[in-house]
Protein backbone atom coordinates (compact mmCIF):
# COMPACT_ATOMS: atom_id res chain seq x y z
CA UNK A 1 0.00 0.00 0.00
CA UNK A 2 3.21 2.29 0.75
CA UNK A 3 4.26 1.58 -2.25
CA UNK A 4 1.22 2.46 -4.17
CA UNK A 5 1.31 5.88 -2.60
CA UNK A 6 4.24 6.76 -3.60
CA UNK A 7 3.31 5.87 -7.27
CA UNK A 8 0.39 7.92 -6.60
CA UNK A 9 2.40 11.04 -5.24
CA UNK A 10 5.00 10.75 -8.14
CA UNK A 11 2.25 10.90 -10.72
CA UNK A 12 0.58 13.80 -9.16
CA UNK A 13 4.30 15.75 -8.92
CA UNK A 14 4.39 14.87 -12.80
CA UNK A 15 0.86 15.91 -13.57
CA UNK A 16 1.53 19.34 -11.91
CA UNK A 17 5.21 19.79 -13.35
CA UNK A 18 3.64 18.84 -16.47
CA UNK A 19 1.13 21.84 -16.14
CA UNK A 20 3.86 24.23 -14.61
CA UNK A 21 5.33 23.42 -17.80
CA UNK A 22 2.95 24.05 -20.64
CA UNK A 23 2.10 27.02 -18.99
CA UNK A 24 5.37 28.11 -18.96
CA UNK A 25 5.82 26.93 -22.62
CA UNK A 26 2.59 29.03 -23.27
CA UNK A 27 4.29 32.40 -21.78
CA UNK A 28 7.43 32.09 -23.42
CA UNK A 29 4.80 31.94 -27.06
CA UNK A 30 2.88 34.95 -25.81
CA UNK A 31 6.25 37.07 -25.04
CA UNK A 32 7.64 36.20 -28.69
CA UNK A 33 5.07 36.26 -30.43
CA UNK A 34 4.86 40.18 -28.60
CA UNK A 35 8.39 40.47 -30.69
CA UNK A 36 7.31 39.12 -33.64
CA UNK A 37 6.19 42.15 -35.94
CA UNK A 38 4.19 40.01 -38.48
CA UNK A 39 2.17 39.21 -34.89
CA UNK A 40 1.51 43.00 -34.44
CA UNK A 41 0.83 43.57 -38.16
CA UNK A 42 -1.91 40.76 -38.17
CA UNK A 43 -3.40 42.38 -34.81
CA UNK A 44 -3.61 45.45 -36.62
CA UNK A 45 -5.69 43.91 -39.59
CA UNK A 46 -8.18 42.59 -37.23
CA UNK A 47 -8.20 45.89 -35.05
CA UNK A 48 -9.06 47.13 -38.41
CA UNK A 49 -11.35 45.03 -39.86
CA UNK A 50 -13.89 45.85 -36.95
CA UNK A 51 -13.94 49.20 -37.29
CA UNK A 52 -11.06 50.10 -35.02
CA UNK A 53 -8.24 51.82 -36.81
CA UNK A 54 -6.54 53.75 -34.03
CA UNK A 55 -5.94 50.48 -32.26
CA UNK A 56 -4.82 49.21 -35.34
CA UNK A 57 -2.17 52.28 -36.17
CA UNK A 58 -1.00 50.99 -32.19
CA UNK A 59 -0.23 47.86 -33.43
CA UNK A 60 1.30 49.05 -36.87
CA UNK A 61 3.35 51.35 -34.78
CA UNK A 62 4.45 48.05 -32.42
CA UNK A 63 5.06 46.20 -35.48
CA UNK A 64 7.50 49.41 -36.61
CA UNK A 65 9.04 49.63 -33.83
CA UNK A 66 10.46 45.84 -33.92
CA UNK A 67 10.77 46.31 -38.06
CA UNK A 68 11.66 49.86 -39.78
CA UNK A 69 11.55 48.14 -42.45
CA UNK A 70 8.05 45.73 -42.24
CA UNK A 71 6.28 46.36 -45.54
CA UNK A 72 2.95 45.08 -45.10
CA UNK A 73 2.93 47.84 -41.79
CA UNK A 74 3.84 50.45 -44.14
CA UNK A 75 1.33 49.73 -46.57
CA UNK A 76 -1.97 49.32 -44.42
CA UNK A 77 -0.37 52.71 -42.33
CA UNK A 78 -0.60 54.36 -45.69
CA UNK A 79 -4.36 52.62 -46.44
CA UNK A 80 -5.62 54.28 -42.64
CA UNK A 81 -4.13 57.34 -42.90
CA UNK A 82 -5.72 58.33 -46.06
CA UNK A 83 -9.29 56.61 -44.66
CA UNK A 84 -8.63 59.48 -42.34
CA UNK A 85 -7.54 62.31 -44.65
CA UNK A 86 -4.37 62.62 -43.34
CA UNK A 87 -2.88 62.36 -46.74
CA UNK A 88 0.35 63.47 -45.72
CA UNK A 89 0.75 61.38 -43.69
CA UNK A 90 -0.06 58.55 -46.10
CA UNK A 91 2.28 59.31 -48.62
CA UNK A 92 4.85 59.43 -45.87
CA UNK A 93 3.92 55.96 -45.19
CA UNK A 94 3.79 54.98 -48.55
CA UNK A 95 6.87 56.52 -49.73
CA UNK A 96 8.64 54.36 -46.95
CA UNK A 97 6.97 51.10 -48.15
CA UNK A 98 7.43 51.72 -51.77
CA UNK A 99 11.50 52.58 -51.13
CA UNK A 100 11.57 49.50 -49.89
CA UNK A 101 9.06 47.52 -52.34
CA UNK A 102 8.70 49.91 -55.66
CA UNK A 103 6.98 47.42 -57.34
CA UNK A 104 4.09 47.28 -54.70
CA UNK A 105 1.08 47.54 -56.78
CA UNK A 106 -1.36 48.25 -54.08
CA UNK A 107 0.93 50.92 -52.56
CA UNK A 108 1.61 52.56 -55.69
CA UNK A 109 -2.19 52.66 -56.18
CA UNK A 110 -3.01 53.82 -52.59
CA UNK A 111 -0.24 56.85 -52.99
CA UNK A 112 -1.84 57.99 -55.99
CA UNK A 113 -5.32 58.22 -54.66
CA UNK A 114 -3.46 59.78 -52.07
CA UNK A 115 -1.88 62.54 -54.16
CA UNK A 116 -5.44 63.07 -55.93
CA UNK A 117 -6.93 63.45 -52.86
CA UNK A 118 -4.29 66.19 -52.24
CA UNK A 119 -5.37 67.58 -55.81
CA UNK A 120 -1.42 67.20 -56.71
CA UNK A 121 -2.32 65.26 -60.37
CA UNK A 122 1.28 65.78 -61.53
CA UNK A 123 2.17 63.52 -59.30
CA UNK A 124 -0.82 61.07 -59.15
CA UNK A 125 -0.44 60.80 -62.74
CA UNK A 126 3.54 60.02 -62.29
CA UNK A 127 2.52 57.03 -59.71
CA UNK A 128 -0.15 55.60 -61.63
CA UNK A 129 1.94 55.47 -64.60
CA UNK A 130 4.34 53.43 -62.40
CA UNK A 131 1.27 51.44 -61.20
CA UNK A 132 0.51 50.22 -64.70
CA UNK A 133 3.98 49.65 -65.83
CA UNK A 134 4.00 46.71 -63.33
CA UNK A 135 1.07 44.56 -64.28
CA UNK A 136 -1.49 46.63 -66.57
CA UNK A 137 -3.97 46.73 -63.68
CA UNK A 138 -7.57 48.21 -63.91
CA UNK A 139 -7.38 50.66 -60.98
CA UNK A 140 -4.60 52.68 -62.48
CA UNK A 141 -5.50 52.53 -66.05
CA UNK A 142 -8.99 53.82 -64.67
CA UNK A 143 -7.47 56.67 -62.25
CA UNK A 144 -4.87 57.53 -65.31
CA UNK A 145 -8.54 58.05 -67.23
CA UNK A 146 -9.62 60.59 -64.50
CA UNK A 147 -6.86 62.85 -63.99
CA UNK A 148 -6.73 63.09 -68.02
CA UNK A 149 -10.41 64.09 -68.43
CA UNK A 150 -10.03 66.41 -65.51
CA UNK A 151 -7.28 68.02 -67.85
CA UNK A 152 -9.16 68.31 -70.45
CA UNK A 153 -6.29 65.56 -72.48
CA UNK A 154 -9.57 63.98 -73.76
CA UNK A 155 -7.84 61.54 -76.05
CA UNK A 156 -5.54 60.27 -73.90
CA UNK A 157 -8.51 59.74 -70.68
CA UNK A 158 -10.44 57.48 -74.05
CA UNK A 159 -6.87 55.86 -74.50
CA UNK A 160 -6.43 54.86 -70.51
CA UNK A 161 -10.39 54.01 -69.86
CA UNK A 162 -10.73 51.46 -72.77
CA UNK A 163 -7.59 49.57 -70.94
CA UNK A 164 -9.74 49.84 -68.01
CA UNK A 165 -12.38 47.97 -69.39
CA UNK A 166 -10.33 45.43 -71.11
CA UNK A 167 -9.60 44.54 -68.05
CA UNK A 168 -12.83 44.92 -65.71
CA UNK A 169 -15.46 44.96 -68.37
CA UNK A 170 -18.23 43.93 -65.52
CA UNK A 171 -17.09 47.29 -63.57
CA UNK A 172 -20.07 50.16 -64.48
CA UNK A 173 -17.96 52.75 -63.07
CA UNK A 174 -15.33 51.76 -65.88
CA UNK A 175 -18.57 52.23 -68.48
CA UNK A 176 -19.99 55.29 -66.97
CA UNK A 177 -16.85 57.47 -67.06
CA UNK A 178 -16.03 55.96 -70.56
CA UNK A 179 -19.17 57.20 -71.30
CA UNK A 180 -18.60 60.80 -70.23
CA UNK A 181 -15.59 61.19 -71.88
CA UNK A 182 -17.15 59.76 -75.22
CA UNK A 183 -19.73 62.35 -74.46
CA UNK A 184 -17.06 65.07 -74.33
CA UNK A 185 -16.01 63.81 -77.36
CA UNK A 186 -18.87 64.28 -79.17
CA UNK A 187 -19.33 60.67 -80.02
CA UNK A 188 -23.04 60.26 -78.85
CA UNK A 189 -23.58 57.04 -79.65
CA UNK A 190 -20.30 55.64 -78.34
CA UNK A 191 -21.56 57.43 -75.17
CA UNK A 192 -24.88 55.96 -74.93
CA UNK A 193 -23.83 52.79 -75.40
CA UNK A 194 -21.45 52.58 -72.78
CA UNK A 195 -23.67 54.33 -70.32
CA UNK A 196 -26.62 51.89 -70.95
CA UNK A 197 -23.80 49.26 -69.60
CA UNK A 198 -23.24 51.14 -67.06
CA UNK A 199 -26.98 51.39 -65.92
CA UNK A 200 -27.50 47.81 -66.77
CA UNK A 201 -24.27 46.56 -64.45
CA UNK A 202 -25.72 48.97 -61.41
CA UNK A 203 -29.50 50.05 -62.13
CA UNK A 204 -29.39 52.05 -59.20
CA UNK A 205 -26.34 54.21 -60.06
CA UNK A 206 -27.49 57.95 -60.13
CA UNK A 207 -24.87 58.80 -61.60
CA UNK A 208 -24.45 56.63 -64.43
CA UNK A 209 -28.39 56.98 -65.29
CA UNK A 210 -27.93 60.69 -65.09
CA UNK A 211 -25.16 60.36 -67.91
CA UNK A 212 -27.25 58.13 -69.77
CA UNK A 213 -30.02 60.69 -69.77
CA UNK A 214 -27.47 63.91 -70.92
CA UNK A 215 -25.96 61.44 -73.58
CA UNK A 216 -29.72 60.73 -74.78
CA UNK A 217 -30.38 64.26 -74.77
CA UNK A 218 -27.17 65.58 -76.97
CA UNK A 219 -28.33 62.93 -79.51
CA UNK A 220 -31.77 64.35 -79.73
CA UNK A 221 -33.69 61.36 -77.93
CA UNK A 222 -35.20 63.91 -75.69
CA UNK A 223 -38.36 61.25 -74.80
CA UNK A 224 -36.42 58.80 -73.10
CA UNK A 225 -33.47 61.30 -71.73
CA UNK A 226 -37.41 62.86 -69.96
CA UNK A 227 -38.02 59.21 -68.67
CA UNK A 228 -34.71 58.35 -67.20
CA UNK A 229 -34.15 61.61 -65.56
CA UNK A 230 -37.40 61.88 -64.15
CA UNK A 231 -37.35 58.62 -62.82
CA UNK A 232 -33.65 59.21 -61.42
CA UNK A 233 -34.87 62.41 -60.23
CA UNK A 234 -36.30 61.58 -56.69
CA UNK A 235 -32.87 59.82 -55.47
CA UNK A 236 -30.68 62.74 -56.22
CA UNK A 237 -29.07 63.56 -52.87
CA UNK A 238 -26.14 66.05 -54.12
CA UNK A 239 -28.64 69.93 -54.35
CA UNK A 240 -26.29 71.46 -56.92
CA UNK A 241 -26.89 67.86 -59.19
CA UNK A 242 -30.61 68.13 -58.32
CA UNK A 243 -30.81 71.84 -59.77
CA UNK A 244 -28.72 70.82 -63.15
CA UNK A 245 -31.38 67.74 -63.48
CA UNK A 246 -34.27 69.83 -62.54
CA UNK A 247 -33.50 72.45 -65.67
CA UNK A 248 -32.48 69.02 -67.71
CA UNK A 249 -36.12 67.82 -67.61
CA UNK A 250 -37.55 71.20 -67.81
CA UNK A 251 -35.52 71.67 -71.28
CA UNK A 252 -37.16 68.34 -72.24
CA UNK A 253 -40.61 69.02 -71.67
CA UNK A 254 -40.40 67.07 -68.63
CA UNK A 255 -41.98 67.96 -65.23
CA UNK A 256 -39.89 68.01 -61.83
CA UNK A 257 -41.72 66.64 -59.12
Amino acid sequence: MAGMKIVRSSLAALLVLGLVSCASTQAKKARDNEMDPQYQYDKAVIAFRYGLPERAVEFIEAALALDPAHIQSLNLLGYIRSQAGDYSKAVEALEKCLAIKPDLVEALNRLGSAYQAMNDNTRAEAVFLRSYAVDSNAFAAFSLARIYLAAKKLPEALDAIDKAAAKSPRESGVHNLRGVILNQLERYDEAVKSLETAVALAPEDVGANVNLGIALMNRGENARAKDILEKVYPDIKDLSLKEKVAEYIKAVGGTVK
